[in-house]
């Protein structure tokens, strides 16, 4: 701390606004910006109130459409507009002031105060944005502006009477910047954003929220809303072999704050041995395997296999193809969105986080069960159908419902989590058994395939049992 001495002016500490544009919009996808805006619209509806308990779809009523065109961007909404008190204290703001934080608004997923901002700097240089929850209002993002050094307040005007009775918001953006148009014109980027919010919204989705995104050209159409994608888990009713069954992991409890509920299992059948050789070369079907997290519905990693859920960590293995049947979900829940480990972008997790650190430790250990349970049933490829009798899929409610159906038993590695593990089945060979694995050359093992098959296209796998079950059986007879 300075002391006697004579203050003889200030520097300069703000930041220029192109400056923080600039570093605000650089290392943020045109995608993630978008879905910045998507997130503002369900924390507008949970800003409504608190959802009837119980209520399988409580976003049901509530949409928004994304109009994507070279000339502009539109995105409107009926998910409760943003109250005048809000948009004049902080809404417009770059940063939720500290006395804003919480807000007694539930669950929601913004949490830093630059969504809206942030994607509108992405978007281009010139925005309206409309909203009507009390008092509805118009404010005007303008070039000038934009390019003006100082930070002026934006002034506010009125929103006519006949705009947005249902409560919602619009966001227009023109004057679009050259890679956003770029991206708007191309009908593969949409349809790719498209399914990234299919599996990035659905949760949300499936709770009744509805999701349009196309051109004005589409819209005209009545292009269809959005179809969220899936997540399911097999179960068998009766179990092979020593009567256990297939069924998921289920983890649930709370990490300090943070409400988590873990589900893992196999969402499709094993792959024999040349099956899983065959996926790890042309990687073609594996995108429904992997770990998915969700922090307060939305979600952030989609069918991870890396070291990010856990893969090749302590004594997990690395992902293979042969664990293409392998998946789980995680879902954590906490009404302030600043205890969960989620980045800014909201498509990453904080890996640092003590939160996901102990819910990493829950996944590793399914997942180790799992591929426990795969490296055992791989040498008997014959038997694996009969694992699969009398099996069904659940989908995620059904799932959520287990924990208050099943005999949970208390964690030992973290406080506050009870769990269900299966006993899976075993192979009733595997002790009786032993591998039997070596490499031939391509043109033996076609000129056996010829001699056993009269068909040069069977499986490596195939025809190297045809030759060991035609020796064993050439010796056995001349024991006779």
């Amino acid at each position: 701390m300075i002391e006697d001495a004579e203050q003889i002016g200030t520097a300069v500490a703000s930041p220029t606004k192109d400056f923080f544009v600039r570093m605000l919009t650089r290392d943020i996808e045109l995608q993630d910006a978008l879905l910045d805006l998507l997130d503002n619209c369900v924390d507008g509806i949970v800003r409504t109130g608190p959802a009837k308990a119980g209520d399988p779809r409580p976003y049901e009523g509530f949409k928004a459409t994304l109009t994507m065109d070279p000339e502009h961007f539109i995105i409107e909404d009926n998910c409760g507009g943003i109250p005048i008190e809000v948009a004049k204290k902080y809404a417009f703001a770059m940063g939720r002031p500290p006395a804003a934080g919480g807000d007694g608004h539930g669950a929601t997923v913004g949490m830093y105060g630059i969504g809206m901002k942030r994607a509108i700097f992405k978007l281009g240089t010139e925005a309206l944005v409309e909203s009507r929850h009390d008092t509805g209002f118009v404010v005007e993002f303008t070039p000038d502006w934009m390019g003006d050094e100082k930070w002026d307040n934006l002034p506010m005007f009125g929103l006519s009477d006949d705009k947005l009775i249902d409560r919602g918001t619009r966001v227009e953006v023109y004057q679009l910047n050259d890679e956003v148009k770029s991206y708007f014109s191309d009908s593969a980027w949409i349809d790719d954003f498209r399914r990234t919010v299919a599996r990035h919204y659905s949760l949300i989705i499936a709770k009744g929220f509805s999701v349009t995104i196309g051109s004005t050209e589409e819209f005209m159409r009545n292009i269809p809303p959005i179809v969220a994608a899936e997540f399911k888990l097999l179960q068998t009713i009766s179990g092979e072999g020593s009567g256990n069954r297939i069924a998921p992991f289920v983890y649930a409890g709370k990490i300090g704050d943070v409400d988590v509920e873990i589900f893992a299992g196999l969402y499709r059948e094993l792959l024999t041995e040349a099956e899983a050789e065959e996926e790890e070369e042309t990687r073609g079907t594996s995108d429904d395997a992997g770990w998915t997290v969700a922090c307060n519905d939305r979600v952030v990693i989609w069918k991870d296999k890396t070291r990010l859920t856990g893969w090749g960590e302590a004594t997990v293995p690395n992902y293979h193809g042969q664990f293409i049947a392998i998946t789980g979900i995680v879902l954590l829940r906490c009404d302030d969105p600043k205890k969960l480990p989620l980045t800014t972008t909201k498509r990453g997790i904080d890996a640092a986080s003590n939160v996901y650190s102990e819910a990493k430790e829950l996944m590793r250990e399914a997942t180790k069960n799992l591929t426990s349970f795969t490296n055992k049933w791989k040498k008997f490829p014959q038997k694996l159908e009969e694992i699969y009798q009398d099996s069904d899929y659940l989908d995620l409610p059904a799932l959520r419902s287990l924990p208050s159906t099943l005999q949970m038993t208390t964690s030992r590695k973290i406080d506050g989590i009870k769990k269900f593990e299966p006993k899976y089945p075993e192979p009733e060979q595997e002790k009786t058994s032993a591998r039997v694995s070596f490499v031939a050359m391509k043109s033996d093992v076609i000129t056996l395939a010829k001699h056993f098959f009269d068909d040069t296209k069977v499986k490596p796998g195939v025809v190297g049992e045809a030759a060991f079950n035609q020796t064993l059986k050439v010796i056995k007879a001349g024991k006779k």
